[in-house]
C-alpha cells in the first residue's frame, strides 16, 4: 500500500491499486529514504480531506501543484490531465489485493 499526507497531516492520500509495472517505475525521493516519488494516473489517487483543505497552484510551465491550504506542503503535481506525480511511503502489500507475481516472463 503507498500512502502519504502533508506535514501537518490535514490530507492523507493513497494510491489505489498498482500493478508490478507501475511499481517498477517508483523512485526515492533525495530527502527522506523511506519516501517514493511515483508518476501513477489521477483517478488511482484517493484523497481524505476536507475541501477547503487542498488548493491548487497554476505554474507557467503547465503543471499545477495541489498544495495543503494548512501547511503549504505539495501533495501532488499534476503534469497532464490523467497522469500526476506523487511522494509516497510505501507501507506494506495490501492483503485483500490481487496476488503478485514474483516473476514476470
Amino acid at each position: 500500500m503507498y500512502r502519504g499526507s502533508c506535514s501537518c497531516q490535514a490530507i492523507q492520500y493513497e494510491i489505489d491499486h498498482i500493478d508490478e509495472l507501475e511499481a517498477d517505475n517508483e523512485t526515492l525521493t533525495q530527502t527522506d529514504t523511506s519516501k517514493l516519488c511515483m508518476a501513477v494516473e489521477k483517478e488511482r489517487l484517493v484523497i481524505d480531506c476536507a475541501p477547503s483543505s487542498l488548493a491548487e497552484l497554476h505554474e507557467a510551465n503547465g503543471e499545477t501543484h495541489h498544495v495543503c491550504n494548512v501547511c503549504g506542503s505539495i501533495i501532488f503535481i499534476e503534469h497532464s490531465p490523467n497522469k500526476v506525480i506523487v511522494e509516497v511511503t510505501f507501507s506494506g502489500h495490501d492483503a485483500l489485493a490481487e496476488p503478485r507475481r514474483q516473476f514476470v516472463l
